[in-house]
């Protein structure tokens, strides 16, 4: 009776110490989600991790690699899942010795079709030798934004072409931000939407579309300064040119400002005029 006790005791400590050597040789995989939320077209970023806590190399995306990583998305419910239109490894190609950690950021859009609105599911995904470790599911909202103001481009030699430009905001980490969707008709290309910064809604935000396609975004960001953003938009591209930080758009010493606004943008003759700061950045497309 003794032998048997100490036998069952035995197997059972045996077990235990089984299972937990083969949890500390588990692969950890975590995403995370830059927002909650995001506007229809904006890009998706995440962060990709992995841990290998595994006695083996981990190998991804090469052309004889036996791992595979890869992200699982559904829509609205369990069985409404998400296909893959990019059939290149989202992770890249890499290898982890053991104790090796891996991370990068993705736009999860330029893998998914992520224009809908609607609430999302999003998990990581590693296989390895015939594993498969899964990270903390991740859910996520596309909406199309509230809408300020839109305008429409239309193209001399494409006349068949239309492009609408939606100035929507957001409310994101107390902030109310602005942001600028733009999509063509009648393709349905959506390309991606740009955010052009916080918001202060004491006054509206102007769009200003000139025969050249010069898109010009003038809005309040706070009490005193504004932001002019500039687009070149033509029937193929799409490139941001310009961004301004306008301490005062009523001394600021630009024409296209006080055509913008008016009466408010009036200058005094004697003023100093502020400069420019410039960044630059380029449009990119979601086909």
């Amino acid at each position: 009776m003794l032998f048997e006790m100490k036998k069952h005791c035995f197997v059972w400590s045996f077990g235990i110490l089984f299972a937990l050597s083969a949890a500390a040789q588990q692969a950890e995989v975590k995403l995370t989600l830059a927002y909650n939320v995001y506007v229809v077209g904006e890009p998706v970023l995440v962060q990709l991790e992995l841990v290998n806590a595994t006695r083996d190399l981990i190998d991804v995306g090469g052309a004889d690699s036996k791992d595979t990583m890869l992200v699982e998305i559904t829509k609205g419910g369990v069985l409404n899942e998400v296909v893959a239109h990019n059939k290149a490894p989202i992770g890249g190609s890499f290898k982890l010795n053991p104790g090796q950690s891996y991370q990068k950021q993705v736009e999860l859009d330029k893998w998914f079709s992520l224009t809908q609105e609607g609430a999302y599911v999003v998990r990581l995904v590693v296989v390895h030798g015939g594993m498969r470790y899964e990270s903390v599911k991740k859910s996520f909202d596309v909406v199309p934004g509230i809408p300020l103001k839109d305008a429409v481009q239309m193209f001399v030699k494409r006349d068949k072409l239309k492009r609408l430009f939606k100035v929507v905001f957001w409310h994101r980490n107390q902030v109310d931000r602005l942001f600028l969707r733009i999509e063509d008709e009648p393709d349905g290309r959506v390309w991606d939407s740009l955010d052009l910064g916080s918001l202060l809604r004491l006054t509206e935000p102007k769009i200003d579309i000139s025969p050249e396609g010069e898109v010009t975004v003038v809005h309040r960001s706070t009490q005193d300064a504004y932001i002019r953003t500039v687009l070149w938009s033509l029937p193929d591209s799409l490139e941001v040119v310009e961004r301004n930080n306008l301490l005062d758009p009523e001394i600021s010493a630009t024409q296209r400002v006080k055509s913008l606004y008016g009466d408010m943008a009036g200058s005094e003759d004697g003023k100093e005029k502020n400069p420019w700061w410039k960044f630059w950045g380029k449009g990119s497309s979601k086909e």
